[in-house]
């Protein structure tokens, strides 16, 4: 069973993919010019050695080196990405352990609802573990070493979920908050999002200050950072919204979503500063509520997630059948 959304989201999907598309050649670009400049001095040191020596290098001798530098930067450009994604991932995942090692009351009833919820929708039981921090999280990922871009179907993603999430919610509404990231899984959100993430984590890395640009790289990933958030916007705000019908339509309770949503919307301000520092941006665009602020819920191009009010009124729609 394939859980669809509405007719817009194949257009957001290409739109998304464009942006994101245009900000990865336009990264690439930058580095190969980069590399074709570095080269061009060192041809004109190595032009005035070779001269010095009565050597004389083919016509295209040159060009040949600029053109090697730019094909050796941008490899390892794209190693970097990997290397950056396979980090972030192991970020997402360190901190947290295997449900079957909590001693939470909820634990069992975990389990039987990702079971029984994911049997509804045809996929395999995905792997369910808690991160012991106070900030109402509840996101999907990927294993560190699952394929970046072709991730094998078979490949089970992981569902985290916070203490201060599960200990927020009551019964129905974990159960919903549960539906809600496996709707994402049957709709294959994640390795969408993988691709279109892409881009903005590897800015991240480049700017390590916020809003500061020591040198020129820090100047290209506050850059690419900018547009790259506009594309996954796109995106994730459409993919919020899927999720939570499939989430409505597997619990039979539009309002159980609801006010799992309203809780921690409320819980959640003022955000708690301190485990904030300890995620990732990144888990912003992935969490089942933006975790950096209202500001990344629903008020511009770039934000992450639908308004509250906009998920709200969907999921009220829905039960008023």
């Amino acid at each position: 069973m394939r859980l669809t959304g509405p007719a817009g989201l194949a257009t957001r999907a290409v739109l998304a993919a464009a942006i994101s598309g245009m900000v990865l050649a336009g990264s690439f670009a930058i580095v190969a010019v980069m590399a074709v400049a570095g080269g061009m001095i060192l041809s004109a040191y190595g032009s005035d050695l070779l001269g010095f020596v009565r050597i004389t290098p083919p016509q295209m001798f040159w060009p040949i080196v600029w053109l090697l530098c730019a094909l050796g930067a941008t490899g390892l450009f794209v190693r970097a990405i990997v290397r950056i994604i396979r980090t972030e991932r192991a970020a997402f995942l360190e901190r947290t352990t295997p449900l079957s090692e909590t001693t939470m009351a909820e634990t069992s009833y975990i389990d039987s609802s990702a079971e029984r919820l994911a049997r509804q929708v045809g996929i395999a039981t995905p792997t369910v573990r808690i991160d012991s921090t106070a900030t109402p999280l509840a996101y999907t990922t990927y294993r560190p070493d699952t394929s970046i871009i072709n991730a094998d179907r078979d490949e089970t993603p992981v569902i985290v979920l916070s203490t201060g999430l599960i200990e927020t919610l009551s019964q129905s509404e974990l159960s919903a908050v549960l539906a809600h990231e496996i709707g994402h899984i049957a709709n294959d959100d994640l390795r969408l999002i993988s691709v279109l993430l892409m881009p903005l984590i590897a800015a991240e890395t480049l700017t390590e200050d916020e809003g500061r640009t020591s040198n020129v790289f820090e100047l290209c990933g506050h850059h690419l950072s900018f547009i790259a958030l506009i594309g996954v916007g796109i995106f994730s705000r459409g993919r919020e919204l899927a999720a939570d019908r499939a989430a409505a339509v597997m619990t039979g309770e539009p309002a159980a979503l609801a006010g799992a949503l309203e809780t921690l919307d409320e819980s959640a301000t003022p955000k708690p500063t301190a485990d904030l520092r300890d995620h990732a941006r990144s888990t912003n665009a992935i969490n089942v509520l933006p975790t950096l602020g209202p500001a990344n819920s629903g008020t511009g191009p770039r934000s992450t997630h639908p308004s509250l009010e906009t998920r709200l009124e969907q999921l009220r729609s829905l039960a008023r059948g």
